[in-house]
């Protein structure tokens, strides 16, 4: 029979008669997430009784689908009162400390569904916190029946849809900027901004990183404030060789009409690569 030692961490058995309830403390998955959330989650336990089964020897067989068994374990912290459909958890799931209820929530095929509450033996503080789909949506503390903070948490639909907004805003700004370059450019198509030829190399050299600084504090806007600091360095690096070059070309070529200019050309690189940011993580998030 399968002994938890074996496997560290990850799994905890308890064995029943002829029963063997499996808990899976920690599951590693090979593929990248898109975003460390509830549905990410979900989806890695989507099979969860088929890879335990797979991963740890001596189990003979699953539980038979549709087949119904409540059970109650004894563990370290009380009891647990479990319903089980086939091998997945599904209906209520109730812990306890004593006499006293520490969890209780329900279970849908496998993933947390509805109003779940999380007590505290040596206080009067409890948690509801509500799930759709196995996905938290909101998260609420009560302590003696007064409500004392509530959170709400996107779900990954919201997720999406927030990011289809974000990377419309960015475009939006982003015509507007290639807008009043046009304006410019029209308005002085005879009479080009005057600059040294000296000033014209610092400008295509450094403005690549006002670029960069630009596409930060756009990112900080936006919220997305997960990046290590390697990513960033990766992300100054390509924003200096595709854009240098471009620089040269508009300060040789084409010719700044105003100085404004030279603000609105690196707002338009860095909202430019934020789109293709955003649209990136936007194709990964709907997967």
């Amino acid at each position: 029979m399968p002994d938890s030692n074996s496997f560290q961490e990850d799994f905890k058995f308890y064995h029943l008669d002829s029963l063997l309830v499996v808990k899976v403390n920690q599951l590693y998955s090979s593929k990248q997430a898109a975003k460390d959330d509830d549905y990410q989650k979900n989806l890695v336990i989507r099979n969860l009784d088929e890879d335990v089964f797979s991963i740890v020897p001596g189990i003979k067989s699953l539980m038979t689908a549709g087949k119904v068994t409540s059970i109650t374990l004894r563990t370290a912290h009380g009891n647990d009162f479990l319903r089980f459909n086939g091998g997945r958890l599904d209906g209520k799931f109730v812990s306890k400390k004593g006499e006293k209820t520490i969890i209780e929530g329900f279970y849908k095929k496998g993933i947390e569904d509805s109003i779940w509450t999380f007590g505290d033996t040596s206080s009067a503080l409890v948690t509801k916190v509500k799930f759709i789909n196995g996905e938290r949506t909101q998260i609420q503390q009560f302590k003696d029946d007064k409500l004392v903070s509530s959170n709400t948490i996107n779900t990954r639909t919201d997720t999406i849809r927030n990011k289809g907004i974000q990377i419309g805003v960015l475009i939006l700004c982003m015509i507007s900027m290639v807008f009043l370059l046009v304006k410019n450019y029209l308005s002085t198509l005879h009479k080009k901004l005057q600059i040294k030829l000296g000033f014209k190399w610092l400008l295509c050299l450094v403005l690549p990183v006002v670029v960069w600084i630009f596409q930060l504090i756009i990112t900080l806007l936006l919220g997305d404030n997960h990046h290590d600091i390697f990513e960033m360095v990766a992300i100054f690096f390509l924003l200096y060789i595709s854009t240098c070059p471009l620089f040269f070309i508009i300060v040789f070529l084409i010719r700044l009409s105003k100085q404004i200019d030279i603000i609105w050309y690196c707002l338009s690189f860095a909202l430019a690569f934020n789109v293709w940011k955003a649209y990136g993580e936007f194709l990964m998030l709907s997967i």
